[in-house]
């Protein structure tokens, strides 16, 4: 990201169900799931061959992907991801489906070529729009030259891309509780400041930890225990109307929950009065 206080932005379980629900292209499907639920680049994705598929211990692996020292060591970076038993049999059926070959998503045009990243991204971007999920953000001005000709153009960022299902994947597994340290290793970060990058826009965690701080009642955080009591109990030989009075006197409850408890009570008075 150029700027280092951006998040990015991720999917909620409700978007990613409307887009996968209007997705009816089975490669783009395949490849938009596995792009999620193991949180792969677009390029790890189009890379991938069927034999870095291990079914037996429910892993792939993802090979010389990105890497600072590329160009020094002339290759990237490898690791295995663990594949969530939601994507077993939707990537078994895929592999029976095109029958052979060594990429897990060839090429439309040649199948001994794996699917270019614009490709995919192009179809992708089609279901995104049918989803109502292709939303412009900003817009960026850039030069180019047509004829020989320097003329001024702009291009539209939009909210959500592929990437956004990595991101996406990140952020749910912070949200379930999963350590910083085990999601770094599992997307492929090079940098630890990279991942916590998901502990700003998880929203579980935060929740439940505002949640916990405020699950005491807030006056019992600022009122001693014995004046707690004392408010949110009758005293001794103090009778339900009478306590309800003075609930009221102290503001504790509305005059329009006064007397609807008071009407509640009435028939419990009588009957003792009886």
């Amino acid at each position: 990201m150029g700027n280092k206080h951006k998040l990015p932005n991720a999917f909620d379980p409700d978007q990613l169900i409307r887009l996968f629900d209007v997705m009816n292209n089975v490669k783009v499907g395949v490849a938009s799931a596995l792009a999620f639920f193991c949180g792969l680049r677009i390029s790890e994705v189009c890379n991938l061959r069927i034999d870095n598929v291990n079914f037996n211990d429910k892993k792939l692996k993802v090979v010389d992907s990105k890497y600072t020292l590329r160009k020094k060591n002339n290759y990237g970076k490898d690791r295995y991801i663990p594949i969530p038993d939601q994507m077993i049999s939707p990537l078994k059926k895929w592999i029976n489906l095109i029958q052979g070959g060594q990429w897990l998503f060839p090429s439309d045009k040649s199948p001994d070529d794996p699917l270019r990243k614009k490709s995919l991204y192009e179809q992708y971007r089609v279901f995104l729009k049918r989803a109502d999920l292709e939303i412009p953000e900003y817009d960026i001005p850039f030069k180019c030259k047509v004829n020989g000709k320097t003329e001024k153009r702009m291009v539209t960022r939009h909210r959500y891309n592929f990437h956004t299902l990595r991101h996406s994947y990140g952020t749910y597994l912070r949200n379930k509780g999963v350590a910083l340290e085990d999601i770094k290793e599992l997307m492929g970060h090079e940098r630890y400041d990279t991942t916590l990058v998901y502990a700003k826009i998880a929203s579980t965690q935060k929740r439940k930890a505002v949640n916990e701080a405020f699950s005491t009642q807030l006056r019992q955080q600022v009122i001693p225990q014995q004046e707690v009591q004392r408010i949110a109990y009758p005293q001794q030989g103090q009778s339900p109307i009478e306590f309800l009075q003075m609930q009221m006197v102290r503001g504790e409850i509305t005059k329009e929950e006064y007397q609807e408890k008071l009407q509640l009570l009435q028939p419990i008075a009588v009957k003792q009065i009886q």
